[in-house]
């Protein structure tokens, strides 16, 4: 297989895989060298080479008052890979017992830290399916950040998304709920007797269980529509017993 498509297939994009190895083959480059060699825009080249140094693959030193980026060892690689599979085997005996045998594998993938789980938030504007959510509000705001889940709301309400949520109540929580009508939500609280530490969102054939660990946020995407149908009856059951006061 080529190397590109490996890359790809240890959860990073095309064009990240692009210029890691062009950039791999050059050794020390300017951002301009390493997007000629990679046949991309300079201004997208940028962008990704900020992503890769946030995720340990890029390091950057100044040469010459010249700004010099050079790739990680390609071991990297392997260790990320490795603590993303440790993440998995983490929450896999949850997995399987949702597992219900239709003979068709499920998609199983999994994201290491806040930039990967954003990854996940993409996807779920990019399914244009309505999305139901059961989460800590005040830890996912913590993680992500106010101005991004904003953003993401802005984006979701323009593509006419509706979302629903199941959190613990709390006084942001209760300051979302106002919001509701003018964003697509409709926000229940969770009885006090369920407790919630992470992140769950139900959409389209998929199902999204993010920790969130501080250290180490993880999050798991699960594409399988047996599964899906489970979290989803489970959501629709605790939403009855859920209230919006």
């Amino acid at each position: 297989m080529h190397l590109k498509g490996i890359i790809e297939q240890l959860g990073y994009t095309p064009h990240e895989a692009a210029v890691y190895l062009a950039s791999l083959e050059l050794g020390g480059s300017t951002a301009t060298d390493i997007a000629a060699k990679a046949h991309l825009p300079r201004t997208t080249v940028n962008l990704i080479i900020n992503s890769l140094n946030k995720k340990g693959l890029m390091n950057a030193y100044i040469q010459r008052k010249r700004k010099i980026w050079a790739a990680e060892n390609p071991e990297k690689l392997l260790i990320t890979h490795k603590e993303r599979e440790a993440a998995l085997k983490l929450v896999m005996p949850e997995l399987q017992s949702l597992r219900h045998d239709t003979g068709v594998k499920p998609t199983v993938r999994a994201y290491g830290g806040t930039e990967e789980i954003r990854q996940i938030m993409s996807d779920i504007l990019e399914s244009k399916h309505h999305i139901s959510a059961i989460l800590a509000w005040d830890d996912w705001v913590k993680l992500l950040g106010e101005q991004y889940l904003q953003d993401f709301t802005e984006a979701r309400y323009r593509q006419y998304l509706r979302i629903r949520i199941l959190t613990p109540k709390s006084k942001t929580a209760l300051a979302l709920k106002q919001r509701d009508g003018e964003e697509l939500r409709v926000t229940q609280f969770l009885p006090a007797n369920v407790a919630v530490n992470n992140c769950n969102f139900i959409y389209a054939n998929k199902v999204a269980i993010i920790s969130l660990n501080k250290k180490r946020p993880v999050g798991i995407l699960i594409e399988d529509e047996d599964i899906r149908h489970t979290m989803e009856v489970m959501f629709e059951s605790l939403w009855r017993e859920s209230g919006g006061a």
